[in-house]
């Protein structure tokens, strides 16, 4: 199959904006961290050598497919728009202008909906219920003992205590993890602007230019997305980062499992870390020892923000999608 100008520059789009917008969720916690610990270039060796290993493992295991089968679902696949033209560009600019305002949306929505908006409903029911068991992952985890836990870092951090060089080995172990299981749920977002089978050549260019979109990721800090977890109890701490990236990372692992069909990340990202923090402020209100970051605001206002500003996302993404397949058959006739 040929492959065109706008599928290039779609790939180049997606790989650059879908990175940026889900670097809250993956690298963000790694990120904010490390950012006065690690040598940025030691940051971007370890994240490239994950994202080689993870690319041409699942393009070998699936014959040349690097995006681990997900969108080629039986029965729910994602098929080849022919022709193939500038319009399905407009999905990875929006999310390109959606994180610049900050907003973590659903790259999974915006950009796979467009090729196939018949799975709209599948895409939105798999990325709720992800968020339903983040969610309560994240309250059942930090209600019932890891609250003390953030208690114990929080007074640590205020008596400038580093932490013990232990966790740096826990960190970096659980960031590879989940880095591995998002790399298998959202590569699908990035290569479906190009044909479901590589040769090994295209295949290692493809991964060559993630690399050098994730050391720019590594050496600007994150970009305007990371303003989301500045609000959340002690998210830039070394430790709570660990355990942040370890639940995640066990949630997309499990998802994985009950099924190879795509889902938001992002939403399964904000249900873990909103059920933390309620968590947090509900055992709070037991404690005599303030050990939560109320500079955000109230709960509902935390949340309430986050969900806010990802449902737009969900509507830009709906209204994209139903407008995408009339517009290129518009532009094609």
């Amino acid at each position: 199959m040929d492959v065109s100008i706008w599928m290039l520059v779609g790939f180049l789009l997606a790989a650059y904006s879908v990175v940026a917008n889900d670097s809250l969720q993956t690298l963000g916690t790694y990120l904010s961290s490390n950012r006065k610990r690690t040598p940025k270039p030691v940051q971007m060796l370890f994240i490239c050598t994950v994202t080689c290993a993870v690319l041409l493992l699942g393009w070998f295991l699936n014959n040349g497919d690097p995006t681990w089968g997900r969108l080629s679902v039986p029965g729910k696949e994602f098929p080849w728009p022919e022709p193939f033209t500038w319009v399905y560009v407009i999905p990875p600019l929006a999310v390109v202008a959606l994180t610049q305002w900050g907003a973590p949306v659903s790259t999974s929505f915006l950009v796979l909906s467009s090729f196939m908006p018949a799975n709209i409903g599948t895409l939105l029911s798999s990325s709720l219920t992800g968020y339903g068991l983040a969610f309560g992952v994240g309250l059942a985890a930090y209600g019932l003992g890891l609250w003390s836990l953030e208690r114990w870092v929080f007074c640590r951090s205020q008596d400038g205590k580093d932490p013990s060089k232990v966790w740096y080995g826990l960190q970096w172990f659980s960031t590879g993890f989940l880095w591995c299981m998002w790399l298998v749920q959202d590569l699908a977002n990035i290569f479906v602007f190009l044909p479901r089978q590589l040769d090994l050549v295209p295949m290692l260019l493809c991964t060559l230019v993630l690399c050098v979109g994730l050391c720019v990721l590594v050496a600007t800090g994150g970009g305007p997305i990371q303003a989301v977890l500045r609000t959340k109890t002690n998210s830039s701490d070394l430790r709570s980062a660990t355990l942040i990236d370890l639940l995640f990372g066990l949630c997309l692992l499990y998802k994985a499992f009950l099924s190879n069909f795509p889902l938001s990340t992002t939403w399964v990202f904000l249900g873990l870390i909103g059920g933390r923090e309620l968590a947090l402020r509900i055992k709070q209100q037991t404690s005599d020892l303030p050990f939560t970051n109320r500079e955000g605001g109230s709960l509902a206002k935390v949340i309430g923000t986050d969900l806010w500003k990802a449902a737009v996302g969900v509507v830009v993404s709906v209204v994209i999608a139903l407008s995408i397949q009339p517009l290129a058959q518009l532009t094609a006739g």
